[in-house]
C-alpha cells in the first residue's frame, strides 16, 4: 500500500515543482510588462496597451500556481497556537482532518471555476483592451487547484499515518 501513496506523491510534488517554475514565469511577466509600461509612459509618452488586462491574468496564474508548492511547504499562513497544546496524536488527526476539509473547499472551489470557464467559453468572452480569451486561464486555474487538492490529500494521508505510527 505504501509504494502507490509514494509514487503518487513523487508525481504530485513534480507536478507543483512544474507548477512552481511557471509561477515564477508569471512573476517575471508581469514584472516586465509593470516596468515596459512605466517607461513607456514617462519616457516616450506611449504607455502599453493593455497592462492592467495582462497583469491581472498573471496575478491569478501567479497565485494559483504557487499554492500546490506553498502548501507542500507549509508556508500559508496558520493560527495553531491552541493545537500545539494537544498530544502529538491529537494533533496529527486535527491536522489530517483540515487537510480533508480544505480537500473538500478545493474541490467544489475547482468546480464552480470550471464551470463558469465552460459559460465563458460559451458566450466567447474575451478582455477589453486586448480581446484575450479568458476561459483557458480558468481552467488552468482548475487545475491548479485540483493538484492542490490532491497535495492535501497526500498531506491529510501523511498526518493520518503519523497519528497511528508509534512514536
Amino acid at each position: 500500500m505504501e509504494k502507490p501513496i509514494n509514487k503518487a506523491e513523487k508525481i504530485i510534488n513534480g507536478i507543483a515543482n512544474f507548477q512552481q517554475l511557471l509561477s515564477n514565469f508569471a512573476l517575471i511577466f508581469i514584472m516586465s510588462i509593470i516596468t515596459f509600461d512605466v517607461l513607456g509612459r514617462n519616457m516616450m509618452n506611449k504607455p502599453l496597451k493593455g497592462t492592467y488586462e495582462m497583469t491581472e491574468l498573471g496575478a491569478a496564474l501567479l497565485v494559483f500556481l504557487a499554492l500546490a508548492i506553498t502548501h507542500r511547504k507549509d508556508e500559508h499562513i496558520t493560527i495553531d497556537f491552541v493545537v500545539d497544546l494537544l498530544p502529538t496524536k491529537v494533533r496529527h488527526i486535527i491536522n489530517g482532518i483540515v487537510e480533508l476539509i480544505i480537500v473538500a473547499v478545493v474541490l467544489l472551489m475547482s468546480q464552480h471555476i470550471f464551470n463558469n470557464g465552460v459559460r465563458m467559453m460559451e458566450r466567447k468572452t474575451t478582455t477589453t483592451d486586448l480581446s484575450i480569451t479568458v476561459y483557458p486561464f480558468l481552467f488552468i486555474i482548475t487545475i491548479t487547484l485540483v493538484v492542490f487538492a490532491l497535495m492535501a490529500i497526500i498531506k491529510a494521508i501523511s498526518y493520518f499515518r503519523m497519528a497511528v505510527n508509534k512514536e
